[in-house]
């Protein structure tokens, strides 16, 4: 029994060596291929130097098109359209005949009106002899009464010499008749004032008949001139709202006038833009500067297209409380009508020129709840975040910075996603196309080396 017992232990204990060794083995093979592993390298990422450099301030709003100027033909006399000289849709040139309409009362109106004139032309004519005729009459009977006067007053003066040899009843006599004839001059000259202040009666009343004559001339002139209606402006012409044979003119007691048709100008054309309010402050600038203004429009696939150039000319000062905006006008040159009113555009406008400011480009910017940040490598190539002042203003791919971050610094750009604070990264040049202020140059192609000849197979 005992002899069993220690074989026993003994097979136990030759079973647990083997295993103990195998399970040494194992262990030493697993800490073998840990010591080989090596520690992951640092994530490649993009940077970019950020710079200094001119930024325009452009902003892009939306516009539509209208017309610079918009005429509606309307009708001031009343009568038939007896002509209409223009196809729908035309384009007109200005004081080119549209409508006319029965000419015939209104000349027979101012054949009226004329006869009128000749009338009132004779009334001054004979009141202009009569009252003269009255008046010269009234002058000679004053002329011969102080004639006598004077006479009179002669030979009482001689009296007065001679008054030791006259008789007081002479002098008595020539006192008389000196009182008779001044009290004689004196009504001959009121006559002869009367006369003159009836002439000029008499002439202004002639003289006002004639100038009111001459008025219902020029007004059946008038009347007589808007029977045939012309463009006031070059333009197309729109639908035309009346026919031959219909009666227009004005309302019954001064109602609204028959409208015929409507004219625009389209070239050049106008835009209505809604600019941000927050640049009002200088909208007087942008007027005076006659601020550029490019115009595009979406194309028949969306894609916008067809270029405009043209100057602001106009900007309200009143802003919309809705949209906080103003409302502003560019006149855009459309020598072949290709836009049209009331055409959906967007616009670009340059506001104003930032001068020498920090930028990067715009992805390096990130948004977190302190504030913008960007991602930078320290001197030692590790991860560094860095808070900056980032202003709203983007330009060709790149962000403007008004604090935080001085030119030259290398900011991180891509790879983002694969760092934090502290991490070492390599650096290399970001693979982001170059936004420059000018067009960046064609670089020549690297050469390539020529391709070795295909080796000729034996013939066999």
């Amino acid at each position: 029994m005992r002899t069993e017992r220690i074989l026993s232990s003994k097979n136990a204990r030759c079973l647990i060596l083997p295993a103990v060794a195998m399970a040494g083995a194992a262990l030493s093979g697993c800490s073998g291929k840990h010591a080989e592993q090596k520690a992951p390298p640092p994530p490649l990422v993009g940077v970019v130097e950020s710079r200094r450099m001119d930024v325009p301030v452009v902003d892009n709003p939306n516009g539509t098109v209208v017309a610079l100027e918009e005429v509606t033909l309307r009708a001031r006399v009343r009568g038939f359209i007896t002509e209409r000289h223009f196809e729908e849709g035309a384009f007109v040139k200005k004081g080119e005949l549209l409508f006319v309409i029965d000419e015939e009362p209104y000349r027979v109106a101012l054949d009226s009106a004329r006869a009128r004139q000749s009338e009132a032309e004779a009334a001054v004519r004979k009141a202009e002899q009569s009252k003269g005729r009255e008046t010269a009459a009234a002058k000679v009977a004053l002329d011969l009464a102080q004639l006598n006067l004077k006479r009179i007053e002669e030979r009482r003066a001689r009296v007065l010499l001679t008054r030791n040899a006259g008789s007081q009843e002479d002098l008595d006599r020539a006192e008389a008749d000196r009182k008779q004839y001044e009290a004689q001059v004196e009504a001959d000259q009121a006559a002869y004032d009367q006369a003159q202040a009836d002439y000029e009666i008499g002439i202004l009343a002639a003289k006002a008949q004639l100038e009111a004559a001459k008025a219902g001339v020029r007004d059946a002139d008038l009347d007589l001139g808007y029977c045939r209606m012309t463009s006031p402006i070059d333009g197309r012409i729109g639908v035309a709202r009346v026919k031959v044979g219909n009666l227009v003119g004005p309302g019954q007691e001064g109602g609204s006038f028959t409208e015929l048709a409507t004219i625009q100008q389209l070239d050049p054309i106008a835009v209505d833009i809604r600019v941000s309010s927050r640049y009002l402050e200088r909208a007087t600038q942008l007027v005076q500067k006659q601020t550029p203004v490019e115009l595009t429009r979406p194309g028949v696939e969306g894609e916008e297209q067809h270029p405009y150039n043209g100057q602001l000319y106009f900007i309200d000062n009143f802003i919309d409380e809705t949209t906080s905006t103003f409302m502003s006008k560019a006149r855009m040159p459309n020598p072949h009508s290709t836009l049209l009113p009331g055409e959906y555009v967007k616009l670009r406008m340059e506001i104003e020129q930032l001068k020498d400011v920090v930028v990067v480009p715009a992805q390096a910017v990130m948004e977190t709840e302190s504030g913008p940040v960007v991602y930078i490598t320290d001197k030692d190539g590790k991860v560094a975040i860095q808070s900056v002042k980032a202003g709203l203003t983007t330009y060709r791919g790149m962000r403007v910075l008004f604090g935080g971050l001085e030119a030259g610094v290398p900011v991180i750009v891509e790879g983002l996603q694969m760092i934090r604070p502290g991490m070492p990264v390599k650096v290399a040049p970001a693979t982001l196309a170059r936004p420059v202020e000018e067009p960046t140059k064609a670089e020549p192609a690297a050469e390539k080396e020529p391709e070795p000849a295909p080796e000729k197979k034996a013939d066999h």
